[in-house]
């Protein structure tokens, strides 16, 4: 039986998608090996703007793994929320179960997930453990931030719903009710402000905003730990430069979001003075050096953490003046 009444399917596979031309057929192989067999899921992939083959690829991958299950689309404008915004007008299902294109979904995750949902009817988000499968050998500090900045996630073996109303699952294998991303995209300030990252850039927090207005809107935001995806991480990624990038990115993404639940941050004035106050944060934490308990948690690491964490302030910083003064 469907979750919601009036669609076809109970759940679409969305994988959006950047210049994965050397990445896509992985995933949709992943999907062709699916224990669940039924006519109760399809996949769409929807193609960001890519400079490569990733549209080719990705069609014949469909055809010749998935022949009648899958579509590959095109999104024209960059950005991760314009893909999401035609996945969500294209996908057929009552959710939309969001992959990324280094993500490998285990062969029982559609099943687990047809098994989780008619348990939840209030839930509006859900997501699971991502396990890290690390291509080349990451550095220790990637390793040591990987659950924070490079979605991986493993919050136990037993199922909950978060509390707090920025709390959710990471971004890599999002389940979100198509619904609640309809009523989001009506929201046309919110997906104008939150972009996600486009292309190379490494801005954040369109996770963080959908989770925010499935809270704010009364939907359950769920744990489920079987549901498991594997997320290839290369070690490039975990390189100091890197992570200086993708924590500033993300430091901009939470400035970005902030007005989603602080109104505050929607006066130009208050929202100034926010953003001032991070620019002290950042400079008192660069006399102060890390925390006590960044000490106690990353011990020999914590100077590098630390400087993440500032690099993170300073993206706060940042962009929160920018759009403190930017024209509206």
């Amino acid at each position: 039986m469907s979750t919601d009444t009036g669609n076809a399917l109970d759940v679409s596979v969305c994988i959006c998608t950047y210049n994965g031309a050397d990445r896509i057929a992985l995933v949709i192989e992943a999907l062709a090996r699916q224990t669940d067999r039924s006519a109760r899921w399809d996949v769409l992939v929807v193609d960001n703007a890519s400079k490569d083959d990733t549209a080719a690829v990705s069609r014949a991958a469909l055809v010749a793994l998935m022949p009648g299950r899958g579509r590959c689309v095109h999104e024209a404008t960059p950005g991760l929320m314009h893909a999401r915004r035609t996945a969500t007008r294209e996908a057929r299902g009552a959710f939309i179960a969001f992959l990324d294109d280094d993500n490998i979904p285990a062969p029982e995750y559609i099943q687990r997930l047809l098994e989780v949902l008619p348990r939840h009817p209030r839930a509006g988000v859900l997501g699971g453990r991502v396990v890290p499968e690390w291509i080349g050998e990451p550095t220790p500090l990637g390793v040591a931030v990987a659950s924070f900045a490079l979605a991986v996630c493993d919050r136990g073996p037993d199922a909950f719903a978060y509390q707090d109303v920025t709390g959710g699952p990471a971004g890599a294998g999002m389940i979100v009710r198509r619904a609640l991303m309809d009523r989001i995209f009506e929201e046309s300030a919110l997906a104008r402000t939150v972009t996600g990252r486009t292309g190379t850039a490494l801005t954040g927090g369109e996770d963080t905003a959908i989770v925010i207005r499935a809270h704010q809107l009364g939907y359950d935001v769920r744990y489920e730990p079987e549901l498991v995806v594997a997320h290839r991480i290369p070690a490039a990624r975990t390189s100091p430069e890197y992570l200086l990038r993708l924590y500033e990115g993300i430091g901009r993404g939470q400035a970005a979001m902030r007005p989603l639940f602080d109104p505050k941050a929607r006066s130009r004035l208050l929202a100034a003075l926010i953003a001032l106050k991070e620019g002290a944060r950042c400079l008192i934490g660069g006399v102060r050096g890390p925390s006590a308990s960044v000490v106690r948690e990353y011990g020999a690491l914590a100077p590098d953490v630390h400087r993440l964490q500032q690099r993170q302030t300073y993206g706060r910083f940042h962009e929160g003046m920018k759009r403190a003064f930017a024209r509206r």
